[in-house]
């Protein structure tokens, strides 16, 4: 392989000999042919970049040394998107791994955690905004009330190692939600600790009343406001109240975004509910109704959660809003069968008056314990395609088969 490639290596350097010859003798008689010459290029390389339109695709290097398998880059392109346009990257559930109620540590992943995110982290870093909802609080030790003298089994309760937030930031997190029914499973010594671990890492955070996420990106001033259905969060079931907060900080912000943890959970309630959904006893929101107003108080974009599931995703007065994006990261005790193991990286490009412009969704899977994969087959791409168009109509995002965005050739007021 050795004498190949020094060969290989042998003919660029007499092509570029060569090449360097001509071009000089070019400049002399005609220097305004020395960018119409194809077989140039190859040749600059060796001396001088090209500039980044210009470049050709690199040579191909000799077939034993090709890799055997492509990449996840190669799978799935990074787009880089224009300078007038925000991309807002968001995924649904993230729950690392769980200290109760086994302390031995016998829910975490292997490795501690450290390669649970690696596969997705390049498509996480591209986004200029990138959010998750925290299912579950990032707290070292304390007793769960909400699970005291119930039986192993009965009641789910989600306790994070602190040192698990790390790797939030190494994936390329800067929001994370704490607005969901598992924020409080450790009561407010667990979410004061979610908050402050987040804050030592540079993470913003919402969800708690008086808790506002702010950035600022492209010069743009963007808010992020955490909703869900309990008290101890901005509770969307106060819909008068809810909606003040989202005007309040439209007058302070270019950018609104919105997140909702809500609706019914699991396969069978995939679909976006008209009016109040209901859950073990719990109203789960009038999502529609929600979302809509939200967007007309001032939000932008508005993201979903809670159904563990994802969910259609439709385009209203010009804004994106997406459902249920599912169970992202979740190791531990979820159930990831069937469609609940599918999930996706919700990539938005937003106009910097919000307005949706288009984008893509990365297709991922969970297989039992848990941890994102991108997923190859696309699983995920017909069903939210399917769903979008039944739930929505003439409103629904459309997806091409390659995962990419864009807005409804019509699109529906109400």
């Amino acid at each position: 392989m050795s004498h190949i490639f020094s060969e290989y290596r042998q003919a660029l350097l007499i092509a570029a000999i060569l090449w360097c010859g001509l071009m000089a003798a070019q400049t002399q008689s005609s220097p305004a042919q020395n960018n119409q010459q194809s077989p140039a290029k190859p040749a600059q390389q060796e001396s001088q970049p090209a500039a980044p339109t210009q470049q050709p695709p690199p040579v191909a290097p000799p077939a034993n040394q090709q890799q055997s398998q492509p990449s996840a880059d190669q799978v799935f392109p990074i787009q880089f998107p224009p300078s007038d346009e925000i991309v807002f990257t968001a995924v649904g559930d993230v729950m690392l791994g769980t200290t109760f109620p086994d302390d031995s540590g016998g829910e975490l992943p292997p490795n501690d955690g450290a390669d649970l995110l690696k596969e997705v982290m390049p498509i996480l870093k591209q986004g200029d905004v990138t959010f998750g909802n925290l299912e579950g609080p990032m707290v070292d030790s304390g007793v769960s009330a909400k699970c005291r003298g119930k039986k192993l089994g009965t009641c789910y309760a989600f306790r994070v190692p602190t040192r698990y937030g790390k790797y939030l930031k190494e994936a390329g997190f800067s929001v994370m939600g704490l607005a969901n029914n598992h924020a409080m499973d450790f009561g407010q010594e667990g979410r004061s600790s979610s908050r402050q671990t987040l804050d030592t890492l540079g993470i913003a955070h919402t969800g708690e009343v008086g808790d506002i996420a702010h950035l600022t990106v492209k010069g743009e001033k963007i808010a992020v406001i955490a909703f869900a259905t309990y008290p101890n969060a901005y509770n969307l079931l106060n819909l008068e109240d809810a909606l003040q907060v989202i005007r309040d900080a439209r007058s302070e912000n270019d950018i609104v975004v919105v997140s909702f943890h809500g609706g019914a959970e699991g396969a069978t309630h995939q679909h976006v509910a008209q009016g109040d959904e209901t859950f073990l006893g719990e109203d789960r929101g009038d999502l529609r109704k929600f979302a809509h107003a939200a967007i007309n108080a001032g939000a932008q974009i508005v993201v979903g959660s809670g159904p563990h599931v994802v969910r259609g995703m439709e385009v209203y007065q010009g804004k994106l809003i997406a459902y249920s994006l599912g169970n992202f990261a979740t190791y531990g005790p979820f159930n990831l069968s069937g469609e609940s193991g599918l999930s996706l990286i919700l990539e938005a490009h937003l106009g910097l008056d919000g307005t949706f412009r288009g984008g893509r969704v990365y297709p991922v899977k969970q297989d039992k314990p848990g941890g994102p994969k991108l997923d190859g087959d696309m699983k995920i791409l017909p069903i939210v395609r399917d769903l979008s168009a039944t739930d929505f109509g003439g409103s629904a995002v459309q997806f091409g088969d390659d995962g990419k965005l864009s807005p409804p050739k019509k699109v529906t007021a109400d």
